[in-house]
């Protein structure tokens, strides 16, 4: 397949589609992981890490396990690792009780272990390979409390017998897939996650029946990539949910906002003993749900919701998490970090696509447009008429026009003969125009692809 002039007029003339700058993603992977560096703190008792607010001082369990599993997921080394691994082990709670025992608790949990903290903590031991070392927390307990307060319905609250909250059975449901895939639990989790939904209703808000969101659709769709990859191909639910989000998913709005929540860890009829909240940034997860999407990506949007990401009002060095504070936000870094650790992860091969290498330039033609000519891919010119493009681009044209029409004009009035007119404007003219056509005739068009020969042996 030849790549034509006319495809390539085509292409310079047409707008630019929005692109990934790898340049510019290693940048803000590095800006990321400086600002934790610089916000990493000692703790009073054993070791140090972060908390979810990177200005203050003091750290949580949390973000102390989400800080450390940035630079485990972006392969950076940390000199403060096995501090921040030693103040998660003293912090792991002991007790007699299995519904404790192993877990971790937040600074607004009253001392009792809870989902939020504990998914997290897990997820980071297996992720960084921790689970083998003496100094490290118990993973083998942690997996055991997550185990233990699953609810009889399959999803998961805070702690046993809080109701079942989409977005925590999500986290419960990352960390058990790292820590043991083959669980029964797992099944269970995924089967309150999908029982409900149908292709009317393809979407995940943060509860059962609540009114869906791109945030909790696409965190739904991120886990469940990751915990039944297989279904995942080929569930129509599945599908019609990428569609929903697809949707509703603005590329040009980062979907911040904050989930709260009352948790009664003494069933539905006590009274609330504290309150909970999620720090939610949609965009970098809705990002990450669509790099999943079993019948591939849409890029425009991906590429569009990737500028959003490193060129909004808060790409730079110091976060900023929380609108109108100068505060940096560990959650609003972590979920841009995780999205564009995938996106760098993200493989540019699929099977049945076609690749067209070129000298400057590599095009990857995808499965379903592989009948297609490379030309018809490419984007179409604007329908206006851009005049100043046009004069840049053909001024010769237009000049060597102005003078013949002028001598034209000096020929009629009798300023001239029409024999200085031919030698002196046409002649030049024709040299120019023949000149042209063999330097066109003479630039190199790209060969086909040869066809692969059959190796049959004789």
């Amino acid at each position: 397949m030849q790549y034509s002039y006319l495809a390539r007029r085509t292409a310079i003339s047409a707008p630019r589609p929005p692109a990934l700058d790898m340049a510019v993603l290693t940048a803000r992977l590095d800006e990321s992981i400086g600002l934790l560096r610089d916000s990493y703190a000692v703790a009073e008792g054993d070791g140090g890490g972060w908390y979810h607010d990177l200005t203050r001082p003091e750290p949580g369990s949390t973000a102390t396990a989400v800080g450390l599993l940035a630079f485990t997921e972006t392969g950076h080394k940390f000199e403060h690792f096995d501090e921040g691994l030693a103040c998660l082990a003293a912090r792991q709670i002991s007790s007699g009780d299995r519904l404790r025992d192993g877990g971790w608790s937040t600074k607004t949990s009253l001392g009792m272990p809870v989902v939020e903290a504990t998914a997290w903590i897990a997820r980071f031991l297996i992720r960084s390979r921790c689970d083998l070392r003496g100094d490290a927390p118990d993973a083998r307990r942690a997996y055991d409390w997550l185990l233990n307060n699953q609810n009889p319905d399959g999803g998961w609250g805070s702690l046993l017998g809080c109701p079942s909250r989409v977005w925590l059975t999500c986290l419960a449901l990352r960390a058990l897939t790292q820590l043991n895939p083959y669980d029964p639990a797992i099944e269970r989790g995924v089967q309150w996650l999908t029982a409900d939904r149908t292709g009317q209703r393809p979407g995940w808000g943060p509860t059962p029946m609540a009114s869906p969101t791109v945030t909790h659709t696409a965190f739904v769709l991120v886990t469940l990539a990751e915990a039944r990859p297989d279904q995942h191909q080929h569930d129509d639910r599945l599908l019609a949910a990428y569609d929903w989000l697809h949707d509703h998913f603005d590329p040009d709005d980062e979907h911040k906002w904050i989930e709260t929540y009352d948790v009664s860890p003494h069933g539905d009829g006590a009274k609330p003993v504290w309150r909970l909240a999620l720090w939610h940034y949609g965009l970098p997860i809705a990002l990450m749900a669509l790099l999943k999407d079993p019948r591939g990506p849409r890029g425009p949007t991906i590429a569009h919701a990737f500028q959003t990401l490193v060129e909004g009002k808060d790409t730079n060095p110091r976060w900023n998490g929380y609108p109108g504070s100068g505060r940096a936000s560990l959650w609003t870094l972590w979920w841009r970090l995780e999205a564009l650790i995938e996106l760098s992860r993200y493989p540019l091969l699929h099977p049945k696509e076609v690749v067209h290498w070129m000298p400057d330039a590599t095009v990857v033609q995808r499965a379903h447009a592989r009948d297609r000519p490379l030309s018809g891919l490419l984007p179409a010119p604007p329908p206006h008429l851009d005049v100043v493009r046009l004069f840049k681009r053909h001024w010769t044209v237009l000049v060597l026009a102005l003078v013949t029409l002028g001598s034209l004009a000096g020929v009629a009035a009798g300023a001239w003969d029409w024999k200085d007119f031919w030698f002196s404007v046409i002649l030049p003219i024709v040299l120019t125009l023949t000149h042209e056509a063999m330097k066109r005739r003479r630039t190199p068009s790209i060969p086909p692809a040869p066809r692969p020969r059959d190796h049959t042996p004789a």
